[in-house]
Parts: C-alpha cells; structure tokens; sequence
C-alpha cells in the first residue's frame, strides 16, 4: 500500500516492514512528542472477521498482560475503511534476528538476551497465554537509560492456556515450532513456548538455526567450550517428548540466570566461530586496493620475504604483507560485535593465499587479517577480545612497543601443519584507534609479525 499520511493523529514517517497479514509503520505522536509503531491490518484481509478478530485479541492480550519485557499497545483504532490498527512501543534498535544474522553472540550477551526473552514469556504464561511463534524476529530491542531492553512482540498467534486443546490449525515458524504444534488439533501447552526458547537459545551461541526435531547436534558440537549445563538446557528443552523439557518459561529462565551467575563463565566467542556471518564481506571479486610501495627484507637468517601494501576499501588502513601471501583480498571491512565488543562496520582487510580457507583449522592458508575496534579509550588487552586461539597449547605472551604503536602480541607455535598464528592488539603512543592483528605463517616468525605491525599505519 501507498505510504498514508496519518493514521488518525499518528502522523506516518515510514514503513518499517510487513507480514502476511499487517504491515508496521513508524509514527509520530505529535500529541506526546514521541515516536511509535503503528500496526494495520492487512487490505486484503479487511474483510476476514476471523483474522479481525485475531488481530484485536493480539491487542487485548499485550494490553492486559502490560509487562516490561512485552511491546506495550497504547491506543487501538478504526480506518474509515474498517481496518483496524493497533499503536504500539517503538523499538528503535531492531531485532534479535539482525543481531544473530552477524553470528554467534558473546555468552554473556547471549545468556542476557535469553533471560529477558524468558521474563517476557514468563508474563504471557502467567496470564494464560502461549506464545506459539517466539523467534528473533519477534523479539525487538529498544533504547533505554541502562542499555538495551527486549521486548517480546507479535502475538498474532497466541492463544490461551485455557483452550489450548484441539487447535484447528497448525501455527509457528519451522525450526523454532515445537513438533506437537505441526499436527492441527494436537493438544499443546507452555513447553511448546519453552521448545521455541531453546531454539532460540541454540541460534543465539551457534549462529545456526536448528533442525527440525528431532535435533541431533548439540550447540557444544558447534561451539567448543559452550558450558555443560547450558548445552544441557537448550538439548531438554528442545525434546521431541515435552515431558523432558523444562515445565515452563519461569524454569528455562531461572535455570539461564544461574548459568549466567557463574563467576567461571567465559563469555567471548570461541575464534572458530567468530568469522560466520558478516565479519568480512568481500566485493565482487578481488578489490584493486592493493598498491605497490616497495619491498623489504626480513631479519638475517630468515627466509626472505618481498612486502606490499595492501589498504581496506576505504583507504583508512594500509598493511605490509608479504607478497606471496596478497594472492586474495578481502577489503570491505569487518564489525567488532562479533568479537562481542563495541563497534559497528569498521574499516579492516584480509589479505591471504586462500581466503575461504583462513578460520580453517585443518589445512590454513597464511595471511594478515587487521582491523579497527574502537577509537577511545585505552589499548585494550588481548583477553577481552580473544578468549582462545585456533591452535592448542597457551599462547606465549609479550608486549609490543616501536616508535607509533604500543600494545601486547600472543604466539602459538603449535599449530595444524606446524604453522604459527599470533594476535596482537596495538594502539599509537599518542591514543587513537585501537587496532586488532592477525597473522598466520607456515612457520614461527615474530620479526615478521612485527614487519606488520610496525608498517600499519592508519589514515
């Protein structure tokens, strides 16, 4: 439909987006002076009593349930042409779906996102109501003075405990859809919610949606070091027989909040996991940044390697490499959230001899791969951006410091086809952008993670 002007006193911005039976539009109340979504049913259905009538039960059930994890319902109205329409809590800040769709979260993040969806369901159970569609997409994330709140959203399928035997029609999204709801006139209750918050829970620290059930691949498979009793809690909950879940969202809560509460917990994502999603996306085909500024030698005794610059897409990060390792660019940059740190498209590049093959731990090309974090603050240290590196053994550890950066490196020497990988986090003496550093080469050579470091040079 044509962008409208208002409806009723709500005065129209954009449309944010639009499902099978509604589309949301951002508002303005110009009454309050404050922002909010405005959903309308859908033309087509204008005239379906029984969608109508879904449509205003979604309404009633957030109104009367008014819980802080659950988008709230100010007003509700009527279009001259009968449709109906609901205002509601403007989340500002997208949905859990676009923060997953960059890959597996942080623990921590992850854990603290599944309690407050938890709470949000915990309400709707508590007045009677299942869910039924809980998914990221119908969680949304709202600004506030103390951070980023949830507000769990979109009922259109909700129903009442109350009548919750014998549904006429099967109702969820594949994946996140306990398998009693696939059958029309089964007879479910609260566990299929809390099946639907394992899911949940599973996409949130894999950065994968999960099979149909029965599922067979525990989250631990997919993330080393996921802590036991997590693994343990999303595989219950997403049990064929509901007998074995948790009995209800208060309990996959409260069981999440304790695993949160471990002092032992580590939190960062594992490095195998943490190039998924959009952690460097590559233009078509191989960029033209790299420019030829000369060659250098490494130290005496060593095998001599001839270096180019290379640069990231915008031209702010220029790198020496080795120039038999620039067979293959990827310039446009990279986001330190997924590293769980703060930060959103931040210049950085990957120069490798195989790209595709650089997160792989079983035969690595060797590369440099650099990027920006953050521009304030102090150098951070390398344990709050990498919690274990990609080859056993602990890393050996010492500070950097030459005329412009100062910083720490770690060294694994111990890697798959006695290969060396080494991390490093450096920022100018003077402050400024922090920068982050990998190097892979098919032998131990700290002069020339050094070479690297000390050619990076930020404009």
């Amino acid at each position: 439909m044509a962008q409208p002007d208002s409806f009723g006193r709500y005065r129209v911005v954009r449309r944010l987006g639009s499902g099978s039976f509604a589309t949301v539009w951002l508002a303005h109340d110009d009454l309050l002076d404050t922002p909010v979504a405005v959903k309308v049913l859908a033309e087509n259905w204008a005239h379906q009593l029984d969608v109508q009538q879904r449509f205003l039960e979604e309404a009633r059930i957030l109104r009367h349930a008014d819980s802080a994890w659950l988008v709230r319902v100010h007003d509700l109205d009527v279009l001259p042409d009968d449709r109906p329409f609901m205002v509601m809590t403007y989340a500002d800040q997208g949905s859990v779906a676009d923060l997953v769709s960059r890959g597996p979260l942080p623990l921590d993040q992850a854990l603290r996102l599944l309690t407050e969806i938890g709470q949000g369901v915990t309400a709707l159970h508590r007045h009677g109501i299942i869910h039924r569609d809980i998914k990221p997409s119908n969680v949304l994330l709202q600004s506030s003075p103390v951070g980023q709140k949830v507000l769990v959203a979109d009922l259109g399928f909700a129903k009442s405990i109350d009548h919750a035997s014998g549904f006429t029609a099967a109702a969820g999204t594949p994946g996140y859809m306990s398998p009693e709801q696939g059958s029309p006139g089964g007879d479910i209750d609260v566990r299929a919610d809390v099946y639907a918050l394992g899911a949940v829970a599973y996409e949130l620290v894999t950065g994968r949606r999960p099979p149909g059930a029965p599922v067979k691949v525990p989250p631990r498979r997919l993330r080393p070091g996921l802590p036991r009793a997590l693994n343990d809690l999303i595989m219950s909950a997403l049990s064929e027989d509901r007998s074995a879940r948790p009995p209800g969202a208060k309990e996959f809560t409260d069981r999440v909040r304790a695993i949160r509460m471990d002092p032992h917990l580590r939190t960062r994502v594992p490095w195998a996991l943490r190039y998924r999603g959009s952690l460097l996306r590559s233009a078509a085909g191989v960029l033209a940044a790299a420019v030829l500024l000369g060659a250098a030698q490494a130290s005496a005794g060593r095998p001599e390697l001839a270096f180019t610059e290379v640069q990231d897409a915008t031209g702010a990060v220029s790198v020496p490499v080795p120039r038999v390792w620039a067979s293959q660019l990827q310039a446009n940059g990279w986001s330190p959230r997924e590293l769980g740190l703060v930060g959103g498209h931040e210049p950085g590049l990957l120069a490798a001899t195989d790209t595709a093959r650089w997160k792989s731990s079983g035969a690595p090309s060797a590369g440099v791969f650099v990027g920006l974090l953050d521009r304030s603050g102090s150098t951070p240290r390398l344990e709050s951006v990498i919690d274990s590196g990609p080859c056993p053994g602990a890393p050996q550890r010492r500070s950097y410091s030459d005329a412009h950066w100062g910083g720490e490196v770690w060294q694994w020497d111990r890697c798959p086809d006695g290969s060396s990988f080494s991390a490093a986090a450096v920022r100018p003496h003077e402050g400024g952008t922090t920068v982050y550093v990998e190097v892979r080469s098919p032998w131990p050579r700290p002069d020339l993670v050094d070479r690297v470091i000390g050619g990076t040079r930020l404009t």
